[in-house]
């Protein structure tokens, strides 16, 4: 898994990314029913920036092979289809998850405070076989816990890593990727 230590600079901040998951043309099966999700996650610009070492951990799946593999196998599926149908997955999250782990395990450099921002939604109660409290208007079970995604706290993603060079196709055509960013103090 690729990572990559990123300057304070560099991290891209604009309140207008929390609402682009809710907009004319795309509305975000999250949004509104996820205490880690616009429009109830924070805007943490600030909270960020009181860090002062950053790891952009991301992930890279080969999308053309997955896109190709699967109409080897049903020849009637659409493009489309498998595109929207593979975002919808969960294994890529997976994989991020676990990269940021082993970075957290495998990291020797003293630190007084870590924050992590994941992937995606929140998936805390989901993986315990529970359903988040948001929609029943109850406080988050595991508030300790909670995982907010890059793009939930205003972090603009695709600026951040278009200026760091990386060798990242955008929008995803070939390629798709998944981003979590730590931060120590």
């Amino acid at each position: 898994m690729p990572s990559i230590e990123i300057n304070k600079k560099d991290i891209i901040f604009d309140p207008q990314v929390q609402t682009y998951c809710n907009n004319p043309k795309f509305v975000c099966p999250n949004y509104a029913h996820s205490w880690a999700c616009p429009p109830i996650a924070p805007y943490l610009e600030k909270k960020v920036n009181q860090f002062n070492k950053f790891y952009l951990i991301y992930y890279k799946y080969d999308l053309s092979k997955h896109v190709n593999d699967i109409k080897g196998r049903n020849p009637d599926l659409s493009e489309e289809k498998i595109r929207n149908d593979f975002y919808r997955k969960e294994f890529m999250r997976d994989y991020v998850d676990d990269e940021i782990q082993d970075f957290i395990n495998n990291y020797t450099e003293p630190y007084k405070e870590i924050f992590i921002l994941w992937d995606g939604y929140c998936r805390i109660c989901s993986k315990l076989g529970k359903s988040c409290t948001y929609d029943s208007e109850t406080p988050c079970r595991y508030p300790e816990q909670i995982r907010y995604s890059m793009e939930a706290v205003g972090i603009d993603v695709t600026k951040t890593v278009s200026q760091l060079k990386l060798d990242i196709e955008w929008p995803p055509i070939n390629h798709a990727y998944r981003f979590g960013l730590i931060c120590f103090l």
